[in-house]
């Protein structure tokens, strides 16, 4: 990692967290577990080679009031915590305050290194600036990956190849999912009814969101004089919005959920494919007996260069009121360093394991996505964007996407053009 030799003396390295958000990166003892020791390792770890001690601020407050008691803190000056994790879109609020250090300031981060996913660099980065850090540090925003679960044994039934090679072939493409799904139908119970006792080749989830920048397109665009403009009203947007109204509307062999759903159908092998979140894999299906496998979400085509992997993040903070930078980007990079080192591996191994196996072609496609993740910058600071797709694709089934945008683009912009003078403020005080 590069860092360098330093003994802190014992100094505490204090984290503030919500209630129960710091599982996924501190914990104070071993239990057997593998994920919750690999995270024990790697704090210790730390702590030997730094002499410092981490610990945890429970603040026992919910996402708002916790957010809430960052902003107090914070305001009041108060050395209370070297960093504070919160909950995405508020920490967008905290930022355009000028609440937060901005990371290109602190020390001893390295961007280049591969605990810093960089697409989400690039993506949470705007005027030289970024605020939000999302790294290894916990495993979280690879917990909340969205990517597609496949039954294996299902596919045998109906005759189809694991789509691992669409993936390495750069044929994963929503065509090729749709040709595979939607006409895969079964009427379980007989009532000659769709319903919830069927089996169906893809069961998505609603609400619709974190559903642009995976296909490659740009809600925000970052333009050249430091500006920002809606990058939503073309063609492949339309594009995307036909093909996945198509998908799961007019095809038979698909339906749409509410979230957390999906798991009803995939774990009673009532689904082929099923939209998801890496944690499901962790959390739900190793304790099924559905032999599964893990794919990307696809590409809008073949046009599309490279596949990416969306995924949400709680944030992990600067505060401006540190005195001393240097301790917080050693023990912070070193930290997301070890997460990398100790704690990914360790939930590869849970995620992926099968009747005591490994399905090496969900390793190389996790070490694909883990490359691709990218978070989306209009949805920490302007959510409204993805609503339009939420909107059409699961609120009000519609392809007309012209009037929605109508509908939408005065407000869009007036949020854009109050994102912009917040920016403004902020490089005055920061100078």
């Amino acid at each position: 990692d590069d860092l360098p030799e330093k003994d802190f003396g014992g100094r505490e390295f204090r984290i503030y967290s919500s209630t129960g958000r710091e599982e996924t990166f501190y914990t104070e003892e071993q239990t057997g577990e593998v994920i919750n020791d690999a995270i024990y390792s790697a704090i210790n770890r730390t702590e030997e080679r730094f002499n410092v001690d981490v610990v945890n601020i429970d603040s026992t407050g919910d996402d708002v009031g916790h957010n809430e008691k960052i902003r107090s803190i914070i305001t009041a000056g108060e050395d209370a915590f070297e960093i504070a994790e919160n909950h995405d879109s508020l920490s967008g609020g905290l930022a355009v305050q000028g609440l937060l250090l901005n990371l290109y300031d602190v020390p001893h981060l390295n961007f280049e290194k591969p605990w810093w996913p960089s697409n989400a660099v690039e993506s949470l980065t705007f005027r030289e600036k970024m605020f939000l850090a999302s790294s290894n540090f916990s495993y979280r925003g690879f917990h909340w990956t969205r990517v597609i679960f496949f039954n294996k044994d299902l596919l045998v039934d109906y005759n189809m190849e694991e789509p691992y090679k669409y993936v390495f072939d750069g044929t994963w493409t929503l065509d090729t999912l749709a040709s595979l799904v939607k006409d895969t139908y079964a009427d379980l119970n007989g009532n000659s009814q769709r319903d919830s006792d069927d089996l169906y080749g893809y069961v998505a989830e609603g609400p619709i969101y974190c559903h642009l920048e995976q296909y490659d397109l740009t809600p925000l665009i970052k333009t050249a004089d430091g500006g920002l403009e809606l990058g939503i009203n073309n063609n492949r947007t339309l594009t995307l919005i036909e093909k996945l109204y198509s998908l799961l509307h007019e095809s038979q062999g698909a339906m749409i959920t509410g979230y957390g759903e999906s798991y009803n159908w995939f774990s009673t092998n009532r689904a082929l494919f099923a939209f998801g979140e890496i944690f499901h894999a962790v959390d739900k299906y190793r304790y099924t007996d559905v032999n599964y496998g893990i794919v990307m979400q696809p590409k809008l085509d073949e046009t599309q260069e490279n596949y990416r992997a969306e995924y949400t993040d709680r944030f992990l903070l600067f505060p401006i009121t540190a005195s001393d930078t240097e301790f917080l980007g050693i023990i912070f990079e070193a930290m997301s360093a070890e997460g990398y080192k100790q704690i990914f591996p360790a939930y590869y191994e849970i995620a992926l394991k099968q009747k005591f196996t490994f399905d090496d072609e969900s390793v190389q496609v996790l070490d694909i996505i883990n490359d691709v993740r990218v978070l989306d910058f209009s949805y920490v600071y302007i959510p409204d964007i993805n609503g339009i797709l939420n909107t059409l694709l699961y609120e009000r089934p519609s392809k007309d996407f012209a009037s929605q945008y109508a509908k939408s683009e005065r407000s869009l912009n007036a949020k854009i053009d109050q994102l912009i003078k917040s920016y403004d403020k902020l490089e005055e005080l920061l100078g």
